[in-house]
């Protein structure tokens, strides 16, 4: 199976560039998307992923070739029997990737390409952590984390907004620190293991769903279950007792109950926490949902600031452990 399930269908309600940057064939049959949006860092790891969302396109799909050219120089070209492959750039200035989906005989069937841009390090960044690093005293807490988070997903945590708007940067800065503390968990390359053993347990190569689902996924360790019902029409909110003993076993049947829906819901919840830009906004908008439910009326600065991070500290609780019944 050339084309995977999980590469079968844009999320439903959603476009390709609510994913990452993306370049949709003109006949609407394929879709190029990128994890991050250009400009790319030197240096630093992408993920391109094509989605072949039409069904006779993805029966003759044999295998995919992908072309990466730097500043017009030599091509780099792979070819792979899925629709996923990651590429690190090697120096500064301009990137043309293309793929071309392949048939029998290697005969082209269709084709997508995305220019973008490729820049240094964020310079003073890595002032910062040189100095850290010379220097006694308080610094940058993590470097990894801090370039994954300045260099590939800036535009996405800067780009939030609320549903309802308010005064202040409250909500802004309650993102950043949930993607801050998700990056910080676990590795990118944990992350990535993670999502791809989800991604087995749609694709046939695994029956795992349930206990994969126990586990956030994505750069801010979203559960999908949360995720679900924060969706029209998914699942109804639930809550999970707190005690540990308890809410073990409710989890459990919760996550049953999100193995029981459709396998197209399923993989469009689970594409909606694979790619970074959409992974930051849909964590964006389960914490405007949390908020909402349980302290509704207050300002994120609020939140942030008064009862001495009380809100703060029970919004994170829910995101990461439920949501909880409060007793």
């Amino acid at each position: 199976m050339t084309v995977r399930k999980t590469e079968s269908r844009v999320p439903a309600n959603f476009q390709a560039s609510d994913l990452g940057e993306a370049s949709v064939a003109a006949d609407g049959r394929c879709a190029l998307i990128s994890f991050v949006t250009s400009p790319l860092v030197v240096g630093r790891e992408n993920v391109y992923v094509v989605f072949v969302t039409d069904a006779g396109l993805a029966a003759a799909a044999g295998s995919f070739e992908w072309t990466f050219t730097e500043n017009g120089g030599p091509p780099e070209t792979q070819t792979t029997q899925q629709g996923e492959l990651s590429y690190q750039p090697k120096s500064a200035g301009g990137l043309e990737v293309v793929v071309h989906i392949l048939g029998a005989g290697d005969v082209e069937q269709a084709s997508l390409s995305l220019e973008q841009e490729i820049v240094s390090p964020n310079v003073e960044l890595e002032t910062l952590i040189g100095e850290a690093r010379d220097q006694p005293g308080p610094g940058v807490s993590n470097p990894d984390v801090a370039r994954e988070l300045v260099n590939d997903h800036n535009p996405y945590y800067q780009a939030v907004a609320l549903q309802t708007p308010e005064a202040g940067d409250g909500f802004r800065r309650f993102v950043f620190g949930v993607v801050f503390d998700g990056a910080l968990q676990r590795t990118a390359a944990a992350r990535k293991q993670h999502l791809d053993e989800l991604a087995a347990s749609f694709n046939g190569q695994s029956a795992d769903f349930v206990n994969q689902v126990g586990k956030g996924a994505g750069v801010c360790g979203i559960r999908l279950a949360l995720l679900a019902m924060t969706l029209p029409g998914l699942l109804d909110f639930t809550e999970l007792p707190e005690p540990f003993d308890k809410r073990a076993l409710a989890d459990e049947q919760l996550r049953q109950t999100l193995a029981a829906l459709g396998e197209e819901q399923r993989i469009d919840l689970f594409n909606l926490v694979r790619f970074p830009k959409s992974n930051i906004a849909r964590c964006a908008g389960i914490l405007e949902a949390l908020r909402d439910r349980y302290f509704p009326g207050t300002n994120f600065n609020d939140v942030l600031t008064g009862m001495s991070g009380t809100r703060a500290h029970w919004i994170i609780r829910h995101f990461k452990e439920g949501p909880l019944i409060r007793t």
